[in-house]
């Protein structure tokens, strides 16, 4: 498996690309500047418990970038939201 590495990202305004060869790969999009989960919060999750070709088979069978991150890791999501918001949501 491919480790994601942080050189090869290109942002591109709220966009955000993955640089393979000679292609770009949408990794994903941070349209909501309010959001717990910020642009470096998301890529140092990608980067560390994440690799290239099971990120992107996962975006393939239609998953949001987010879900990907989330269901890999529901202690990393859910911590965020809690700091965020001050209140419990673990189950």
């Amino acid at each position: 498996m491919t480790a994601f590495k942080k050189q090869d990202f290109v942002t591109s305004g709220d966009y955000v690309f993955y640089k393979e060869a000679d292609m770009k790969n949408f990794i994903a999009r941070f349209k909501h500047k309010k959001s717990p989960f910020t642009k470096a919060k998301f890529m140092k999750e990608l980067i560390v418990n994440h690799s290239v070709e099971g990120y992107f088979a996962e975006m393939s069978e239609g998953k949001a970038p987010l879900a990907i991150l989330r269901d890999a890791n529901e202690d990393w999501y859910y911590d965020i939201l809690e700091k965020f918001s001050g209140r419990s949501f673990k189950k």
